[in-house]
C-alpha cells in the first residue's frame, strides 16, 4: 500500500498548488463540504488504504471514531451540494467535518480544482460554482486538472494493487457508504 499513497499526495499537492494560485477566487475552506456527496466510490486501493489507517488506530481512537459514527446522517443538519439541492452527504462526513480525512481518497483531495475532461472529440472544463463566480476571470486552462490522465492514473494504481494483493480481488470500486458500514460493524 505505502508505495501508492504518494499518487494521493501528489493529488493534494497539485489542488495546494492550484489554490495557492487562486485562493481570492475560491470559496474551498475547512468548514465547506458542499462537494461531499452520498454515493461516491473508490477504487479498491484507495478503500485498503483508509482500512489500513482504521485498523492502526488505537482502541481509544477507534472507539472515538465510532461515537461520531453514530450520528446518523438523517439527524445531522440538511445538507446542501455546490448547486444549491438538498442531497445526502458523504457517508464519511460528520458535522461538516471528514471522518478519516488523513487518508481521504485521490477524488476528494482535488474537489475545488478547476477540471479538463474528454467527451469524444469534445473536451469540457468544469469546477465548483461556488469558486470562480465569475467565468471572465477563472482559472488558466493550463492549470485546469486533466481528469482523463488523473483517472488513467488512479486505473493503473488499481492494476498495480491487484497484482501486488492478489488475495484482495473482488471488486475494483466500492461504495464509500459501504466501506463506512463495514469498518462501523466489523473492528
Amino acid at each position: 500500500m505505502s508505495d501508492l499513497k504518494p499518487l494521493q499526495q501528489k493529488a493534494e499537492d497539485a489542488f495546494d498548488q492550484f489554490f495557492s494560485k487562486y485562493q481570492s477566487e475560491m470559496n474551498c475552506q475547512k468548514g465547506c463540504s458542499r462537494c461531499c456527496l452520498f454515493g461516491l466510490s473508490v477504487f479498491a486501493w484507495e478503500a485498503a488504504i483508509i482500512m489500513d489507517w482504521f485498523y492502526s488506530l488505537d482502541e481509544d481512537q477507534k472507539s472515538d471514531w465510532k461515537r461520531r459514527q453514530k450520528l446518523e446522517q438523517s439527524s445531522l443538519s440538511p445538507f446542501v451540494d455546490s448547486e444549491g439541492k438538498e442531497t445526502k452527504p458523504c457517508a464519511f462526513l460528520r458535522e461538516d467535518q471528514c471522518s478519516i480525512y488523513d487518508v481521504r481518497p485521490s477524488l476528494c483531495r482535488t474537489q475545488g480544482m478547476a477540471l479538463q475532461y474528454r467527451e469524444g472529440d469534445q473536451v469540457y472544463r468544469d469546477w465548483c460554482p461556488l469558486n470562480f463566480e465569475r467565468p471572465s476571470q477563472g482559472p488558466k486552462k493550463a492549470d485546469d486538472l486533466n481528469l482523463d490522465q488523473l483517472n488513467a492514473m488512479l486505473s493503473q494504481a488499481q492494476l498495480i494493487y491487484e497484482k501486488q494483493n492478489p488475495e484482495a480481488l473482488g471488486p475494483t470500486r466500492v461504495d464509500l457508504g459501504d466501506l463506512r458500514d463495514y469498518l462501523y460493524h466489523h473492528s
